[in-house]
């Protein structure tokens, strides 16, 4: 009997020790933990005070854009205005909200692009301890696509309501690619035309072609099945 209890002891401590390198990489280790605690906390005093200003900004950050949350996901975070459009160098790329260099970045939005665009593109990295962006990979799943889907951006102007309807992996090599970085339609054509390459390159989609005026939301991060590649959500605004 004491030797059985013996066994099952030493089978739970490997057990611990196990779990907890797992979470461990999961988190990415002392520098993902770190990036976790920080972003925990500024979201834990956003909902205690949850006061959206009446200008663009927070006190203290002159580049907030709003509060995304995305149902089904741990992503909830704020959404940043990189500095400058500086191909591809962007700042929030390697700092967090508070401009303190993190390389696990902060979701943000061009320099040049205006939240009440057409179309209004976000980014963020796709990290291995899964922060950012790296959760939208659940809505590769037709299941989970199917269940979930909503998207809440708080900004200064209100909340805005959004609905997943395709989810896309491209190479930003490809001619595939070529239409992403749009920001307004120049007619109702090109949205016709954007709405059909949505679903033509859609691993999972809705199949519903909107009508002219909708204003689109992409959530875009980095894929490796392509080279060069990128996850990219698209949903569309609902209130």
């Amino acid at each position: 009997m004491g030797k059985l209890r013996l066994m099952a002891a030493v089978e739970i401590v490997l057990f611990g020790i196990a779990v907890f390198f797992f979470v461990l990489d999961r988190t990415g280790g002392p520098e993902g933990i770190a990036s976790r605690i920080r972003y925990s906390s500024w979201i834990r005093e956003y909902r205690q005070s949850h006061n959206v200003p009446s200008e663009p900004g927070l006190p203290g950050y002159d580049e907030y854009v709003g509060f995304l949350t995305v149902e089904g996901t741990s992503i909830e975070y704020p959404i940043m205005r990189d500095p400058d459009d500086s191909d591809g160098e962007y700042y929030y790329l390697t700092h967090d909200f508070e401009g303190d260099y993190d390389p696990a970045g902060c979701p943000f939005i061009r320099h040049s692009a205006g939240i009440d665009d057409d179309i209004v593109e976000v980014f963020a990295h796709n990290n291995s301890n899964g922060t950012m962006f790296a959760d939208l990979i659940k809505f590769e799943d037709e299941e989970f696509f199917n269940e979930y889907g909503g998207i809440v951006l708080d900004t200064a102007g209100g909340k805005r309501s959004y609905k997943v309807i395709a989810v896309l992996d491209v190479s930003v090599d490809s001619d595939d690619y070529s239409f992403f970085g749009w920001q307004n339609f120049p007619d109702e054509e090109s949205e016709s035309e954007f709405q059909s390459q949505i679903h033509r390159l859609s691993n999972v989609t809705d199949d519903i072609f909107y009508p002219p005026g909708t204003q689109y939301l992409l959530l875009i991060t980095c894929e490796y099945s392509h080279a060069d590649g990128r996850r990219i959500i698209v949903a569309v605004r609902t209130s």
